[in-house]
């Protein structure tokens, strides 16, 4: 398990560079939100209250405390009071008449519903959450800790303009960044085979 303090440490020993605590927190917020995308955190949230009118419904993100912080909205489910659960199908926006969900910057969008009140309950992948202090841990898995060392110290030498040390962090961080896509990937997705073999023909430098 690796803190704040941990991998600030390891990055000024490798860097030789020393920064407040804050510009190295910055650093690390920044790799953080890079690995996002590929770091497919998976969450669940249930008996989130919905309303319906003329069978649509809304659930706004930013007053939700869970959803709020979720990357990507995966699955949702409804529930009617007193009725049977079901899966909503995903929808595309231009798509207005269909039963099922549509999420904008703000908003999850559910419609043609019913008229029955119920719940909703959400699977999604959550973002990587800030740190602030020298004692937290991110929530990356800790065997890719090193990743936020490395795209630390690749900023840090850009910031000294230190430019053939960057280049060679992040090159590091760029090639351990493909392998935990691959692993993420396989744990979490195994079906998108295509994409698996893709990722390994790249780390293998068959393009």
């Amino acid at each position: 398990m690796a803190t704040v303090a941990d991998i600030i440490a390891l990055a000024e020993i490798q860097t030789n560079e020393s920064y407040d605590d804050l510009t190295w927190i910055k650093f690390i917020n920044a790799a953080l939100d890079d690995l996002t995308p590929i770091a497919k955190i998976l969450k669940s949230k249930a008996n989130i209250a919905l309303t319906l009118t003329s069978g649509a419904g809304t659930i706004v993100l930013a007053s939700d405390a869970d959803l709020v912080k979720a990357h990507e909205i995966l699955q949702v489910y409804f529930t009617p009071t007193a009725g049977v659960k079901k899966q909503l199908r995903k929808l595309p926006v231009h798509d207005t008449y269909s039963e099922g969900w549509v999420i904008d910057s703000i908003n999850l969008n559910v419609q043609n519903a019913g008229a029955v009140n119920g719940a909703i309950a959400v699977n999604y992948y959550e973002k990587l959450q800030p740190v602030t202090a020298l004692a937290d841990v991110p929530d990356l898995p800790v065997q890719y800790h090193n990743l936020i060392v490395l795209y630390v110290c690749a900023k840090s030498q850009q910031l000294e303009e230190e430019l053939s040390d960057k280049n060679d962090f992040y090159n590091e961080y760029s090639a351990g960044k493909m392998v935990f896509a691959s692993d993420r990937l396989r744990i979490m997705e195994p079906h998108k085979r295509k994409l698996i073999r893709q990722l390994e023909r790249k780390q293998l430098g068959l393009g």
